[in-house]
């Protein structure tokens, strides 16, 4: 029916047979799609109903006349919900609110059949509840949400830091924003220590959800850090100019976004020069690594199920289209972003601490990616620790390793930045 640029996903018949909606974009892991929404009937023409909106939308939803379509996706940030009328083209935005809707890489919704919608919800001081808008009780292009479901009351009773939006020029001036979780025993306003956590993808978003639930984020906060976790370019949520803008230049203006990022925060007196740390997993793992084969700004680092080697990387990876599909360029080429991208062809600049986790079944990244990084820290006398964990994947998941994880990354950060860490 339609012959598009980029991957497609989600299609989604019409009520009455007439068109096709989907989603079509570059994405760089399995069962996430967030880009643009097209809509194609049975003839074959093809329309983007998104040209001019900078967003990345993913669930969709047809009404019960099939005369207008329904998206929720990543917008500026936050979560944004759509009408679009078909016929007219028109984009009404229904709402907009700085905050993550389940799950966070793919939003979705659901719409009962009277015009209800439902969301499972969070942001940076909420965790998941569900949240409906009754059809009649919202008026015209305004969603008025009503939250269902209390699960979690014992989260007023945890301390977390608090979340910030921070805006800041990357490379080439562009507008670039991001996450800052203050602190959590923070009452001055000197520069506190900083991790840098980077998100994976790299065509993914640190959205505004409750970080005390999942990840190191308010774990390091209740240790005293700030944490900073930068939307660098070829994140979700500004187009798809914006998330395909660092294709063929990974780990190149990305990376200078992030630390330009890190140089606004020092700059405005939140972040301590002298303390700084980067952490990720999967693409932010790669980061990980990539910094401090780059820089010896940060005192520490953690990389979690990161690429080091981007040649062995093509060669083992269930990925094996992706890197070469994100570099433009083919692996076997002798000279190339496959080669110059690679942290372990920087040996000679690795001076940082480097804690190294991963999964012993990762198929995404496999393992050797790290035991290659481990030797070339341990070849450089480089003090450095590597932490494989039995039966896992790309994301550990096992409760005893999920422990273990936070317990290692929360010393190894607090040993090198000098924090005072409360055992977990």
């Amino acid at each position: 029916l339609a012959q598009t640029d980029g991957q497609v996903a989600l299609p989604c018949w019409a009520p009455d047979g007439s068109r096709l909606a989907f989603v079509s974009s570059t994405w760089s892991d399995r069962g996430c799609a967030a880009g643009e929404v097209w809509v194609v009937d049975r003839n074959g023409d093809a329309r983007n109903l998104c040209d001019g909106l900078a967003v990345s939308l993913s669930g969709l939803s047809w009404s019960a006349a099939g005369d207008a379509l329904f998206s929720i996706g990543h917008e500026r940030g936050g979560t944004a919900l759509y009408r679009f009328g078909v016929e007219a083209g028109e984009a009404t935005q229904l709402w907009w609110q700085q905050a993550a809707v389940s799950e966070a890489s793919a939003p979705a919704f659901t719409r009962s059949a009277d015009g209800t919608f439902a969301v499972v919800r969070e942001d940076g001081d909420h965790p998941r509840d569900l949240w409906i808008a009754r059809a009649e009780e919202f008026a015209g292009d305004v969603l008025e949400w009503k939250q269902l479901s209390h699960l979690h009351p014992q989260t007023e009773r945890v301390r977390i830091g608090r979340t910030e939006v921070f805006h800041w020029n990357g490379a080439e001036e562009w507008e670039m924003q991001g996450l800052l979780i203050r602190p959590a025993n923070a009452d001055a306003e000197a520069p506190a220590p900083l991790v840098m956590n980077v998100h994976g993808g790299p065509t993914g978003v640190s959205g505004s959800r409750y970080n005390a639930a999942f990840g190191w984020n308010q774990l390091l906060a209740n240790a005293g850090c700030a944490v900073f976790m930068p939307n660098y370019r070829g994140s979700v949520g500004w187009g798809r100019a914006f998330s395909e803008s660092n294709l063929g230049d990974m780990g190149g203006r990305d990376f200078d976004d992030m630390m330009r990022g890190l140089d606004a925060l020092v700059d405005a007196g939140v972040a301590d020069p002298r303390r700084l740390a980067v952490t990720g997993w999967s693409y932010g793992g790669f980061i990980a690594a990539w910094a401090v084969s780059q820089t010896d700004r940060f005192k520490a680092a953690v990389m979690g199920a990161g690429i080091s080697h981007w040649g062995s990387f093509h060669g083992k990876s269930c990925l094996a289209a992706w890197d070469e599909l994100y570099y433009r360029r083919s692996p076997y080429e002798r000279e190339g972003p496959h080669r110059d991208y690679s942290p372990v062809h920087h040996w000679e600049r690795l001076n940082t601490p480097t804690l190294i986790l991963h999964g012993e079944q990762d198929q995404d990244v496999p393992v050797e990616q790290g035991y290659l990084f481990f030797r070339a820290l341990q070849d450089k006398g480089v003090p450095s620790e590597l932490v494989v964990y039995p039966r896992e994947g790309h994301g550990i998941a096992e409760r005893a390793h999920v422990l273990d994880m936070s317990r290692r990354v929360l010393d190894w950060i607090g040993r090198y930045l000098e924090l005072q860490v409360t055992a977990i």
